[in-house]
Order: C-alpha cells, then sequence, then structure tokens
C-alpha cells in the first residue's frame, strides 16, 4: 500500500523528511576523475564497468551520488539502485529500482511493464520480453550520448537482477554505457560475468589523508582545525570519512573540542578521551529518548518501513501507536530514518546494522516472529500481504520443524519460480534447513528446487537435489519431470554416462512416458549405443503421445536421434511431425522450429534449417525472443558459415555468445567455438585461433567431433600434421558411425596425399566408400565426392562435388570442389576464377593464393585484388594497424588505446579481411609499402 492511500490523520502524524544532509565529496577527487574519464572514453570502447569497493563507511556511495551529479549536468541518462538486506529477497528488485530512477516516458513504462508475469505466461518469453525490453531502453539511452548505471551496495542486489544485467549488459557492450558498482568486497559475481565483454577498472577507496580529515572536520565543526585534533580523529577514525563525521560531531557534543584563535584543537588530553568507531556510531542514537531507540531498533528488524506498518512497528517495539509515531517523527528529525521511494530507511546501513546488532540474536529472532505472525493474521484474515516478505521475515525467525514456516516457503518458491528462479531456489534451500531428515515434504521441495535452478540454467547446482528428491518420489508426473529435469542436466555438463544410467533406471521402472523414452534413445548414441539406438526408433515413434508439449518433444529427439544416425531423410520428416505438434501454440511452435533448425543446420541441410530459423523468427513478436535464443544462434550461425556469410558469422558469434553463455547451453557454446575457430584459421588469423584452440574442447558427442574438424585445420596451419593426423584418427570411430566420420575422414586422406601416403589416402577412400551409400546429407555427398576426385584424379566426381555443394547452399565447400578440380584439369579456368573470387571474399587467403598461382600456371588471368589504400582502413583500425606495425602484441595495443583484448581481435579480422593478409608479418609489410608511395 501507498503512503498517498493512507488515512489523513495517520499521514499527518508524521512529519515532512528534513532535507539530505550534503557534505562536498573530499579526498576521491582521483577517482572521480577517473570514472568521468571513462565516460568519455565509452563511446570509443564501449561497455566501461567501473567496480568501487571498500569498507563500510569509506565514501562508496558519496562517491556515486557525486558522479551521479556530474553527469546529470553533463545531460547524460543515469540510472542509480541501492539494495540493502531485505532487498536482496525482492526478484529484479535492483533492476526496477533503476529503471524508476529515469524520468517517466513510454519506453520506461515499457521496461517497467515487462518486469510484470502473469501467472499462466511462459518464463522464457517473459524473461526474453523484459531482456529485450531492457535493451531497447539502455540503447535509446545511449543513442546521442554515454548514459551510466550506478549499483550501490551490489553486494545486497538480488540474484536474478544479477541475472538479467549480466545478459543485458552483454548484449549492449557495444553501447556508450559506463557501469558504476560500489560493494563492501572487490569480489562480485557480476563482475566476471560481463568482464569478458568489457573495460573493467577496479577502484579500492583507501583511507582519507590526514589533509582530507582536516577538511571534514573542519566542515563539521564549522572552523579551521590544528593538527593535533586532525591526527587525533584520523587515528580514531583510520581516515573512514562516515566515523571522521561521527567522532567529530561526538567530539563536539562532548564539549572535548575548543576553539582558540579561531582554530579548534582538543580540550582535554587524548589518553582521557574514551571514544572508537563503534562509539561513535552509536552515540547516533544514544541522545534519543528510550522510546525513540526502542523505535530505531524495531525499525533495523524492518529494515524498510511504510506508513501503513505503524502499527505493527508499535506491536514490534511494544509501545502505544502514538508513541511510536511520535518517535518515528523524531527519528526523521534528527535524520536517522529518511524517506526514498520506497518507504523509509536509515540514512546510513552502518546505522542501521549496529542497532541490528544491538538488539541480540534471541531478541532479533524474537522480533521476527512478532512481524511474521501479524503477517500470517492478516493473511488469515483476507487482507493483503507481500508473500516474500514474510517469507523473510519466517526464514530468520522459524525453528526447526516449523511446518507453517516451510509451507509459506514453498509457496513463495513456487511463486518465483516462473520469473525468478535464483530467489525460488534460495527460498526451497531454507526450507528444507526447517525441515526434519526424515520429513515427508523434502521430497517435494528439492524436486521444486531441482526443476527451478534446471530453469535458472544452473545445471551442476540442480542435479544433486533432483537425485535426493528421486530417492522418494512415488512414480507419477513429478518424478518424471524431475527426472527429466536431472538427466537433462547431468547432459549439459557432460556426464552423459550417468544421465544413460539414470535413463535406463527410469525406463526400466515401466510407464515412463514416450518424452523419456526419446531422450534416452539420444543417451544411447552419445554412449557409442549406435545399433541399441537405431532399433528403439521405431517403437517410440509408435508410443502413445499425452500432449502438444509432449509430440514437440518426442519428434524433435527423433530428429536429432536419426540425425546422429545419417538417416537425414528420416530427420526432416521427424522434424515436420515436430512442428505439427505444436498444434497452433506460437511457443511451443517456435521450440519446434529453433530446436529442429539446430539439427538440420548442423547436419549441413542449410536449405530446410533456413525456412525454419525465418519462420521462428517470424514469431518472435508473439512470443519473445529469448526462448531457444541458444539454438537459433547456433543455427543462424552454422548457416552463415556453411553458407560463405563469414562475416555474418563472426558478427552472430559476438552477437549471440553472451546470451549462450548465460544461459550455459554447452552444445550451442561449442557450436559458435568451433565455427570461429575455423573461419579464424582459414582467414590465417592464427593468433586469435590460438585463443580458440586453447580452451576447453565441446564435451557433446557430435559438437566435439565438429570442433576436432576445426581444431585439425588449425593444426596444420601450424605446422602440426601428425598431431591433426592423431585428433581426427581418435574422432573418427571404428565403423565410421560418428558425427562428422566423412569429413574426418576427408580430412585424414588430404593429409595422407600431402604427406606422400597415396596407399593409406586410397586404404582410407575404400573405408569411406562403403558408407557413402547411406550418407545422404548434400555436405556428406560434397565431401565424399570431392576427395574421391582428389585421390583418383576424377574430373566427373570434382563436378559432381561442385554441383551437390551448389545445390546444398554450401557455398565454401563449392569453392574447395572448384579449386580442387581447377588443379587436375587444364580446362576449368572459369571455375577456378570463380573459387579464386569465393576465397577472395570470404577472406580464406591461403586458398586464394592456391588457386592464383594455378590460374598464372595455366596462362589465365588473375582477378585483381580490391585496393589496398590507406583510405579503406577506419580511423580506429588504422590507428590498431600501426600499433601491430610497430611490433605491439594486443593486450599492449589494448591498454594503450584503452579497448579489452577481444576488441583489438575483432579490429584485427576486419583490418586483416580488408587488406587480404593473414598475419602480423604480412600486415606490417603492406603498411611499410604504404609508406613508401
Amino acid at each position: 500500500m501507498e503512503d498517498s492511500e493512507q488515512p489523513k490523520s495517520r499521514r499527518e502524524a508524521v512529519i515532512a523528511d528534513t532535507p539530505p544532509r550534503t557534505t562536498p565529496l573530499v579526498g576521491r577527487e582521483p577517482e572521480l576523475r577517473a570514472v568521468l574519464g571513462r565516460v568519455d572514453q565509452a563511446p570509443a570502447t564501449g561497455l566501461v564497468v567501473v567496480q568501487v569497493s571498500g569498507e563500510p563507511g569509506i565514501g562508496k556511495t558519496s562517491l556515486l551520488t557525486e558522479i551521479a551529479r556530474r553527469l546529470r549536468e553533463r545531460q547524460c541518462g543515469v540510472l542509480t539502485s541501492a539494495s540493502d538486506v531485505l532487498g536482496k529477497r525482492i526478484p529484479y528488485g535492483a533492476v526496477a529500482a533503476l529503471i524508476r530512477s529515469l524520468p517517466p516516458d513510454r519506453i520506461r513504462a515499457d521496461a517497467l511493464a515487462a518486469l510484470e508475469i502473469s501467472g499462466n505466461e511462459d518464463a522464457g518469453a517473459w524473461f526474453g520480453r523484459a531482456c529485450d525490453r531492457v535493451v531497447r531502453l539502455l540503447t535509446e539511452l545511449t543513442a546521442t550520448r554515454p548514459a551510466a548505471l550506478l549499483i550501490d551496495d551490489l553486494d545486497h542486489v538480488d540474484d536474478d537482477s544479477l541475472a538479467l544485467l549480466t545478459l543485458v549488459l552483454r548484449r549492449v557492450s557495444s553501447a556508450p554505457l559506463v557501469l558504476v558498482t560500489a560493494s563492501r568486497s572487490a569480489d562480485a559475481v557480476l563482475l566476471d560475468r560481463v568482464e569478458p565483454y568489457a573495460e573493467v577498472v577496479r577502484l579500492d577507496l583507501a583511507p582519507l589523508s590526514g589533509a582530507d580529515v582536516a577538511r571534514i572536520v573542519e566542515a563539521v565543526l564549522q572552523t579551521s582545525v590544528d593538527e593535533g585534533l586532525a591526527r587525533e580523529v584520523q587515528q580514531r577514525s583510520d581516515g573512514n570519512p562516515f566515523f571522521v563525521t561521527e567522532i567529530a560531531r561526538s567530539l563536539r557534543e562532548l564539549d572535548l573540542v575548543t576553539v582558540d584563535g579561531n582554530r579548534a584543537r582538543l580540550a582535554v588530553s587524548p589518553d582521557a578521551i574514551r571514544l572508537t568507531r563503534r562509539e561513535a556510531l552509536l552515540r547516533r542514537v544514544a541522545p534519543l529518548e528510550n522510546d525513540t531507540r526502542l523505535v530505531a531498533r524495531a525499525v533495523s528488524v524492518f529494515r524498510r518501513v511504510r506508513l501503513d506498518q505503524i502499527s505493527l512497528l508499535a506491536r514490534v517495539a511494544s509501545l502505544p501507536e502514538e508513541t511510536v509515531v511520535a518517535a518515528f517523527d523524531e527519528l526523521l528529525r534528527v535524520h536517522i530514518v529518511v524517506h526514498d521511494d520506497n518507504g523509509y530507511r536509515f540514512s546510513h546501513a552502518l546505522v542501521g546494522e549496529a542497532l541490528y546488532h544491538e538488539v541480540g540474536p534471541a531478541q532479533r529472532r524474537h522480533l521476527h516472529s512478532l512481524i511474521s505472525a501479524r503477517l500470517l493474521d492478516d493473511r488469515e484474515q483476507g487482507l493483503p500481504v507481500d508473500l516474500l516478505q514474510l517469507a523473510w521475515h519466517l526464514a530468520e525467525s522459524a525453528a526447526p520443524g516449523d511446518r507453517v514456516a516451510v509451507g509459506v516457503l514453498a509457496e513463495a518458491a513456487a511463486q518465483a519460480r516462473a520469473s525468478a528462479p535464483e530467489t525460488a531456489a534460495a527460498l526451497c534451500f531454507r526450507a528444507l534447513q526447517l525441515l526434519p531428515r526424515n520429513a515427508p515434504e523434502r521430497a517435494e521441495l528439492l524436486a521444486l528446487q531441482c526443476r527451478v535452478l534446471a530453469r535458472a540454467s544452473r545445471p551442476a547446482l540442480a542435479i544433486d537435489p533432483g537425485l535426493a528428491a528421486l530417492e522418494s518420489l512415488q512414480p507419477g508426473q513429478e518424478r518424471t519431470r524431475v527426472a527429466t529435469a536431472v538427466i537433462s542436466s547431468l547432459f549439459s555438463v557432460g556426464r552423459t554416462a550417468e544421465a544413460m544410467a539414470l535413463a535406463d533406471v527410469e525406463v526400466a521402472r515401466g510407464d515412463a512416458p514416450a518424452s523419456l523414452e526419446a531422450q534416452r534413445a539420444v543417451l544411447l548414441v552419445y554412449n557409442n549405443r549406435h545399433d541399441d539406438a537405431v532399433s528403439e526408433v521405431a517403437r517410440i515413434e509408435a508410443l502413445p503421445i499425452s500432449s502438444p508439449a509432449e509430440g514437440v518433444i518426442v519428434f524433435e529427439h527423433l530428429a536429432m536421434l536419426t540425425s546422429l544416425l545419417f538417416q537425414h531423410d528420416r530427420t526432416v520428416e521427424y522434424a515436420n511431425r515436430a512442428l505439427a505438434y505444436s498444434d497452433g501454440q506460437p511457443m511451443l511452435e517456435l521450440q519446434a522450429l529453433s530446436v529442429c533448425a539446430s539439427i538440420t543446420a548442423l547436419a549441413g541441410l542449410v536449405h530446410d534449417a533456413s525456412w525454419r530459423v525465418r519462420r521462428a523468427e517470424d514469431l518472435l513478436d508473439q512470443v519473445g525472443s529469448h526462448g531457444f535464443r541458444a539454438e537459433r544462434a547456433a543455427s543462424r550461425v552454422a548457416l552463415d558459415w556453411l553458407g560463405g556469410r563469414w562475416d555474418a558469422a563472426l558478427d552472430g558469434i559476438g552477437r549471440w555468445l553472451p546470451d549462450v553463455e548465460a544461459a550455459q547451453a554447452d552444445q550451442a557454446l561449442g557450436v559458435l567455438q568451433a565455427i570461429e575457430l575455423s573461419i579464424r584459421t582459414w582467414r590465417g588469423e592464427l593468433d586469435v585461433a590460438a585463443r580458440l584452440a586453447a580452451l576447453p574442447a565441446p564435451q557433446s558427442v557430435n559438437i566435439s567431433r565438429l570442433h576436432a574438424v576445426s581444431l585439425a585445420e588449425y593444426l596444420i596451419a601450424r605446422g602440426e600434421a601428425d598431431q591433426a593426423y592423431a585428433l581426427l584418427d581418435d574422432n573418427v570411430g571404428s565403423g565410421l558411425d560418428a558425427a562428422y566420420s566423412c569429413v574426418l575422414v576427408a580430412r585424414m586422406i588430404e593429409l595422407d596425399l600431402e604427406r606422400g601416403h597415396p596407399e593409406a589416402a586410397e586404404k582410407a577412400l575404400a573405408r569411406l566408400s562403403d558408407v557413402s551409400a547411406t550418407r545422404v546429407s548434400p555436405w556428406s555427398r560434397t565431401t565424399v565426392r570431392r576427395v574421391t576426385g582428389i585421390v583418383r584424379r576424377d574430373v566427373e566426381s570434382l563436378r559432381e562435388a561442385v554441383s551437390e555443394a551448389a545445390l546444398g547452399g554450401l557455398e565454401f565447400e563449392k569453392a574447395r570442389a572448384q579449386l580442387a578440380l581447377g588443379e587436375i584439369s587444364d580446362d576449368e579456368v572459369p571455375v577456378l576464377v570463380e573459387a579464386y573470387t569465393a576465397f577472395q571474399r570470404l577472406g580464406a587467403h591461403g586458398l586464394r593464393r592456391q588457386a592464383g598461382t594455378r590460374l598464372r600456371a595455366l596462362g589465365a588471368k588473375v582477378p585483381r585484388a580490391r585496393s589496398k589504400a590507406p583510405g579503406l582502413l577506419t580511423e580506429a583500425e588504422e590507428n590498431v594497424a600501426r600499433l601491430v606495425q610497430q611490433g605491439m602484441r594486443n593486450r599492449d595495443i589494448a591498454a594503450a588505446l584503452h579497448y579489452s583484448p577481444r576488441t583489438i581481435e575483432v579490429y584485427l579480422s576486419r583490418i586483416y579481411a580488408k587488406l587480404h593478409v593473414s598475419s602480423r608479418l604480412e600486415l606490417a609489410r603492406v603498411l611499410d609499402a604504404m609508406q613508401q608511395r
């Protein structure tokens, strides 16, 4: 209930707030300049994160307040938020506070509305819409000038706000945006999550110097001070500006200072003063009357109060309501309590903490109990009660075995699970702490905890509670849901053998639904049980389907299964059946299209995947863009890669990588990693490729093979052909039944020829030919025909390879087949020219030079490369290129130009493509030649 809605008598009982006491910022001028300087650089660097840390009272809030004032004077957009212990329990409270701090307008209203979720709305669609609206707000806010997010007390920001902000900040990392956070500890989850996408500056606020302490003391005493007084205050306060102020005020109030010749000094010996930091802090409330102090203690238990809670505050303080009203007025008058948009709070968190700990643990628990009892009574009477606030007070006061508290915590978790899974998981954890080990309710709570953690993309954390729940859950829908969540989580973290074992157990129990059977069948392939998987397809297809959602799940799994078994004609059939089962429901339709698009794209079925992605994107206005974003990202990047749009593929990786990482979508992440490694290697950007090659290989059994193809190509480019051959051989599989086995064997055959082992190449080709009849995808057919033509110098096979690739939309594979055809035939100059042009467009300069050499050998004209004129580079690119020319490494260039190393990599990729070079040495030579003209 808002204050404005209270009865008139109640409103008039509380005096108006005293104006906030403003003190000039002292001693933090270097930090202020550093932050403002970063704001000036933001248009060039993109997202900048400034972490301000230090002990309580050191001046973090004052610094953020001054930053906000200076930026508003520059007409920059400024969003501010401050949290506390209670705020940490309000899902998305910090994000909502940031948005509300802006002047009202339509975009602000849209973003706030997006944070509201209805009970029947899909969580993925809601979260996606919320992210999109906040991204749109920040994008528009930074369209003409930099903007800043200022988050005070980051330690107390709720987990759900952190999750949303992580994703949003990664998506706007190129915008001129500065995030400034203040926290007591230098360790911050949010900063760790966004650091790869931002320039990070860490400012640890140190104690103030003697001169700065003297300035604050002079402001408090309103006169100059002598050196001895300033030194004594500095020693007792440890240079902490909050305690400098409190100690100086206490010395004045205790008549321990005197003014002599317009200069204040100590009136007594320093040894006679008994005043520590804690004593100075408690003196803020010591002069208060006993009733006022009791009310202050009660407020510390609430942390925040509203005027409609005055009667409850009176009950907690055990005082008449009229007395509480008068005491509350006094707290406002002396500025111990202040008012903000969310009610009344302490003017400084240190005051509230001191009062809270002064109460004592037993009394605190009792007061929380009083509050929760009153809120429970209000609920029984049908009055509105904030469920999450009630849950907090119960969590702080309930004794083990309190079934009422457990019920409320479970209810709050269930309410929060769709929109705030992080909060829901924490509530489950606390409820489980209250329950005895043998309590029958534990299974239900563990099941809920597992499912919300899985929904929050925390697969590693979801496994243990899920397994514990399965020990007690009886057969039925809830057990199936939990088993499915645990199996998916085990699969996500690469524990496929355990996922297989659990799936076997659940199916053996009998009455397993078709969705679980389909999930198990896919795991059979991942555990090298291909024959068992083949036999399962027809049986699963015939199982009864209980709902449209189950139908989508079953047939998308069958599409994945048949793709892994190289039955790609059936893959398309099952993908279509998954779409048919969506029954016109937009979210199910998006799921069927997105998941199956990723399956067919990774199989090289370019045309099929393309229409599915387009149709999925047409649905985004209806259901939001977040649902199945990782699958669409993998599909789009794979299609751009296979279709010869490599610049678009790299842009997509940069754009979608934050979302994929945030979702912990390991399979999609592996796809992006493998594709970028492939492109960087073929372009000769081996310094960038080296970073990618050093990353852990994907765990997924099929994506690990795709990654092996890219990694082997990188090793070959490095001159490590033997290591590449061994890697390819390890990933092929004994019966060529592994994913991408055609591509793996084909590269081994080429290496055999390059290393002078034609007999080994022939033997491998025969092995490949034995299975080629079952490989029906254009990618497989193109690959088989290309290596057949190379080994046997068969022109017709190579022409068929070119044709297959062209029909399948495989542009790079087409150019490779054209180059091979031009190498063995003297009559294919037009084809060779087309290959040269394609490699030039792709930036595959090693293959382009190879095609050019062959054209010159045939006496044909080589197409002219694009100009290498200096004007081709932008000013920023030219700055980077010149520093490379001087021999600087990426990290040194990043420091010199105030960019991140990742940004330098992006610039180098563009520079290489524009100047048709593939190494730092070639770039330096090109620039040297330019300077000599």
